[in-house]
């Protein structure tokens, strides 16, 4: 789990926890700030972000349902000088991201680093979902017949049983798998042109590594998204032990999808 690779594919990893609502955020800006400043995050944006409230139709069901409720809710963002990592604090809700990725070990702690400094300065009672993502970019030196050697045939689309003439834009599998631990969602996504990301995942205020800026050709996405939901008392070590499972989960996921050829690549 902590062996870095030489070449690793991780273009951007994120890790959310989830937990009982904060209204007043903004009244700990300053204290929050001050803290994420002195451990390396110095770039500090405020922001808003939108979301549709649907309240459900108490009493007469024969009544007109209320419409959904746009809502503002505040963000509180903070990134490291150089943008390639950062956090994003919500009203519900820790958001750590970064585009450099090291060991799950330095992901991990910088994560629950952020998450503790806002619970000094929150007191924060409960989590209610943990959740971590990796997007990895697949892109063999030989180009799209290499595709074959780095990724298993199941994730592959149908592209090698169609005709030669055949125009494929692009392929996407999906499988969920649930543990004993956690829920994870294994995606995969065949595209030609730049490097871009998921429509329900979009970088905020970080920026994408130069090697992976350089990508435009036939590649792969391997989307791997796992998370632990139910409300627990807020304790920092039990949220860490709960990201060395979402990890395992992903990592199970990920090594069906590619092949010992694609592992080996990226260690050299």
């Amino acid at each position: 789990m902590g062996e870095k690779m030489k070449n690793a594919p991780v273009y951007f990893a994120i890790a959310q926890a989830r937990h009982n609502p904060v209204l007043r955020l903004g009244s700990y800006a300053a204290d929050i700030q001050d803290r994420m400043r002195k451990v390396g995050y110095p770039d500090f944006k405020k922001g808003v972000s939108m979301a549709f409230n649907l309240m459900p139709q108490i009493g007469d069901t024969s009544q007109p349902q209320n419409p959904p409720v746009v809502e503002q809710v505040e963000r509180l963002m903070f990134f490291s000088t150089d943008n390639t990592k950062g956090f994003i604090v919500e009203q519900n809700a820790l958001s750590f991201q970064t585009t450099e990725y090291d060991t799950f070990e330095t992901f991990a702690d910088e994560f629950i680093k952020g998450l503790g400094i806002v619970h000094e300065c929150v007191t924060l009672a409960h989590s209610e979902r943990i959740g971590l993502r990796y997007l990895d970019a697949i892109v063999p030196p030989n180009g799209e017949v290499g595709l074959a050697d780095y990724l298993v045939p199941g994730v592959l689309g149908l592209s090698s049983e169609l005709p030669d003439e055949v125009e494929v834009s692009h392929s996407f599998t999906e499988t969920h798998i649930r543990t004993a631990e956690c829920v994870v969602l294994a995606r995969t996504i065949i595209q030609a042109g730049p490097l871009g990301f998921p429509m329900d995942l979009q970088p905020i205020g970080v920026n994408i590594a130069e090697r992976f800026k350089t990508i435009n050709g036939v590649h792969a996405i391997v989307d791997t998204d796992a998370s632990i939901e139910g409300r627990r008392l807020f304790e920092l070590d039990a949220i860490k032990l709960q990201l060395k499972m979402l990890r395992s989960g992903i990592g199970m996921a990920f090594d069906a999808m590619v092949t010992p050829t694609a592992i080996a690549a990226w260690k050299t």
